[in-house]
């Protein structure tokens, strides 16, 4: 059992059924300030001017009691040399209840170490593909110009369905075969 003074009048019977450290929430190997802050805390919590529960009086004297001896620094010697002969083990209520069962994966996961391939990539454009394709989009904006008298490269970007850059170089070749002025307009003659 504990080893407790005479003079302390303690009721061992009741701080026995924890250990002290978990009592007072600090762990066996903390300083006295720790302690003391601990108890404090927990003073400051369960005192029964405050703590309107039922047991608060019972909570408090337990932890004054567990303060005395851990406080005391011959005392807690004491204690802990009986907790480590009776091997005294920290009883602790569990935080949870019992792990909850655990579902089946009905996806088959990837081997842990499985070799990552990039996506693959879009075939890159010849030069005879790109200068042909530039001239069908010449042509098909050709026929734009009985409709709009003034294009411009958002307006073929719209009209041609193709990407910003293209439409962009479409409208600067346009401009270098004189097939428009700077300012967009069509310098074709229909006569």
């Amino acid at each position: 059992m504990l080893f407790v003074d005479s003079n302390l009048n303690l009721d061992v019977a009741r701080v026995m059924e924890s250990d002290l450290y978990d009592i007072l929430q600090v762990a066996p190997h903390a300083e006295p300030e720790v302690i003391e802050s601990a108890y404090k805390r927990l003073a400051r919590k369960y005192h029964p001017d405050v703590n309107r529960a039922a047991d608060a009086h019972e909570r408090m004297r337990v932890l004054n009691q567990a303060y005395e001896i851990l406080s005391n620094p011959t005392e807690r010697a004491r204690y802990d040399t009986q907790r480590e002969s009776e091997a005294f083990a920290p009883r602790r209520t569990p935080r949870r209840s019992a792990p909850k069962a655990k579902r089946a994966r009905t996806k088959t996961r990837a081997p842990k170490y499985a070799r990552w391939t990039p996506p693959a990539r879009k075939k890159k454009e010849t030069v005879q593909e790109a200068v042909s394709a530039s001239e069908t989009l010449i042509r098909k904006a050709m026929k734009l110009y009985p409709a709009h008298r003034t294009i411009t490269s958002e307006l073929l970007q719209k009209l041609l369905h193709i990407k910003y850059p293209r439409a962009v170089y479409l409208f600067a070749t346009l401009m270098e075969r004189g097939l428009l002025d700077e300012h967009g307009h069509w310098t074709l003659n229909t006569e």
